[in-house]
């Protein structure tokens, strides 16, 4: 379990004054990937943010200007991120430009797709997800509730709207959800 370390008056200064360092080393070290959850940019900035405090928190200004040593941290930071993404390419759920939703290998939809097979499968998605939605609590299950929107064609910033959140949290949601989805027997079982 995480311990929550809240910053001090003057370590929220440093970052509230420092969040461009957040964006400087997205655009210019990071590959922005639009149509995977968690390389989206608010995806990236959100996990850039929590290494800036993380800098601030840790930061000793005898031995370099605040500046330098965060941006180094957010950087490392976001590549071990990255990293740790990227080893597991099969697990991650991903939208395509296409309106493909993938949760991994075995689990494909065209969201967009009016065949009369895309349209069955999506059907039976839905229906696999609202048999396994009932098991989840919290985040997971806001997370099948976003997907089962987005499959019915619902944009992401369009179900942002409708909970009336920042699109990142939609993002959130979906990438727990699948986490624990592709963990879970019954939806796995489902799909085959």
């Amino acid at each position: 379990m995480k311990q929550t370390v809240l910053l001090t008056k003057e370590q929220q200064k440093l970052v509230e004054t420092h969040l461009y360092i957040v964006g400087w080393v997205i655009t210019e070290s990071i590959h922005v990937n639009e149509t995977i959850f968690g390389f989206e940019y608010e995806d990236l900035y959100q996990e850039g943010c929590l290494l800036l405090c993380h800098a601030a928190r840790t930061y000793n200004p005898g031995r370099a200007m605040f500046s330098t040593y965060s941006k180094r941290v957010v950087y490392n930071g976001l590549l071990t991120y990255c990293r740790k993404m990227c080893r597991h390419p099969c697990s991650h759920l991903s939208i395509g430009t296409d309106g493909e939703m993938i949760v991994n290998d075995s689990f494909s939809v065209k969201a967009d797709n009016n065949s009369f097979e895309a349209q069955v499968s999506i059907i039976e998605t839905l229906d696999l997800l609202a048999s396994v939605e009932k098991t989840y609590k919290g985040v997971a299950r806001l997370g099948i509730g976003a997907m089962k929107l987005r499959l019915e064609g619902l944009s992401i910033k369009e179900i942002a709207e409708l909970y009336h959140v920042p699109t990142t949290y939609i993002g959130a949601w979906i990438s727990r959800a699948s986490q624990k989805l592709r963990k879970d027997p019954t939806f796995l079982s489902g799909l085959s």
